[in-house]
């Protein structure tokens, strides 16, 4: 029988058992930090929620009024007067809860610009569903405590009148009054945020429905920049990186602010399922390595908690989940100059009605 001491063996087992603890102890512990930084950079993109004044005197009017057969709502305008006199209440436990998602086309050295993209993304914890409403930017509406003007001038307005913070309170508001339901949060990001957020997951993958020529694309190198440049996209599937899909998101001379609204939430699916694809919903390492590369380009007045809850959702979403819906063609009132044109409030408030209650999104 071999009674050599077994110790030797003993002690490269233990030292086996000791390196391994060490190893997960020091991935627990930079787990620990990630999710510090992680924090600390989510922090750094919340921004204190702010309501606007009450309005004491009667708004001036930038051009045209909408017309009287669009402004005379009866009950509805009055239901709508009523809900923006009151604060809009924090959603609860699996409300749904209204978010409005916006891209900026702030150049560098600017503090306010105007919103390239307007989406309201209504979100059903209790389904499991969202549903995104697309504005086209030249929409003309009635701006609180301001007067009428372009929807995408409203978030600027804000920002000049108030002061910081108040552009996407005055927004919201504008948002809340046009679709009839009350707007809880925002998200806004600029179009650095845009493409560094495509970057960082590697690309999308987008499937361009027909040739887009647009020889008058603006290259926005700074502020003030009025030159232009030619762009091109063939038809069929293609990858894109972050560069790419802006000026794919953003071209709309060879069409109309409602095609680019159709390719602005394109785009956003595609980064929802490539998201999905590299299981980054789930994904506990190098989360701060996203936090970090957009706390300077993402703001919101989400609370951490309202993150947390809503991230609870994204994790079981599909794209089947996702419902997609725009303010079109077919849903506005022509205005005269210098107007662009409105919205027939019966029509919007039929499709945020369908959007909320979970039906199928029109026919294009």
């Amino acid at each position: 029988m071999d009674r050599r001491p077994s110790y030797p063996r003993n002690r490269l087992l233990a030292g086996v058992l000791l390196l391994t603890v060490l190893v997960l102890s020091t991935a627990a512990i930079r787990l620990g930090v990630e999710w510090k930084r992680a924090l600390d950079d989510v922090d750094a993109m919340i921004v204190t929620p702010v309501e606007l004044p009450a309005p004491t005197v009667a708004p001036a009017l930038d051009g045209p009024q909408v017309s009287e057969d669009l402004t005379n709502f009866g009950p509805a305008a009055e239901q709508t007067a009523d809900r923006l006199a009151r604060p809009t209440a924090a959603p609860e436990a699996d409300d749904p809860v209204n978010i409005l998602l916006l891209g900026t086309d702030a150049r560098a050295g600017e503090t306010s610009s105007r919103t390239d993209a307007i989406i309201l993304v209504h979100l059903n914890p209790q389904t499991n569903r969202v549903s995104l409403l697309s504005f086209p930017r030249d929409l003309w509406v009635e701006i609180p405590n301001h007067g009428y003007g372009r929807i995408n001038a409203a978030y600027a307005i804000g920002e000049r009148k108030f002061g910081p913070g108040y552009g996407a309170a005055m927004l919201k508001e504008t948002v809340s009054a046009l679709a009839g339901v009350p707007v809880h949060h925002f998200l806004l990001i600029n179009f650095e945020g845009f493409e560094t957020v495509i970057d960082r997951i590697g690309g999308i993958e987008l499937d361009v429905p027909h040739p887009i020529d647009d020889p008058n694309y603006p290259m926005d190198a700074f502020p003030g920049d009025v030159r232009t440049m030619p762009i091109h996209f063939d038809a069929g599937r293609q990858r894109m990186d972050g560069a790419r899909a802006l000026i794919y998101a953003r071209t709309r001379h060879a069409d109309s602010d409602f095609g680019r609204n159709q390719r602005q939430q394109q785009v956003l699916m595609a980064i929802f399922q490539s998201v999905r694809d590299q299981g980054l919903l789930t994904q506990l390492t190098s989360l701060d390595d996203y936090t970090g590369a957009l706390r300077d380009y993402v703001r919101t007045d989400l609370p951490r908690s309202e993150m947390i809850r809503l991230a609870r959702v994204g994790t079981r979403l599909t794209a089947d989940s996702v419902q997609r819906y725009a303010i079109d063609s077919k849903m506005i009132v022509a205005l005269e100059d210098p107007a662009t044109f409105a919205a027939d409030p019966v029509a919007v408030r039929a499709i945020v009605d369908q959007m909320t209650a979970g039906g199928e999104p029109p026919s294009p």
